[in-house]
């Protein structure tokens, strides 16, 4: 059985590089000052920016108490759904340093 991929009538550019649209948004790896995760993504909530930050809940206990508390997953990590203006406005906060690229 040979399965082939149907032809679409709204096909893109041929070199499949998106060079056709224009300012796209596109995911990024934000890479912060460490436990500023959730600091930076309200301060992105404020401008209009998305961004996501994966945490879980886990209890925690002392010997008096317990307590639900949000972890991060990915530490000094932050997920942003920016177009390329947007991208360097996020590089502009001191506690960004850098996105992380794949090499």
């Amino acid at each position: 059985m040979i399965l082939t991929k149907p032809k679409s009538v709204n096909a893109g550019p041929i070199s499949g590089t998106g060079e056709g649209v224009a300012h796209s948004k596109r995911w990024y790896v934000a890479l912060v000052r460490m436990h500023h995760e959730k600091k930076v993504s309200e301060r992105l909530s404020k401008m209009g920016i998305d961004s996501f930050v994966p945490v879980q809940q886990q209890i925690h206990q002392w010997s008096d108490r317990r307590k639900m508390v949000d972890t991060v997953l990915l530490p000094m990590m932050v997920f942003v759904h920016v177009n390329p203006k947007e991208r360097m406005e996020v590089l502009s906060f001191s506690t960004v340093s850098r996105y992380m690229v794949m090499r």
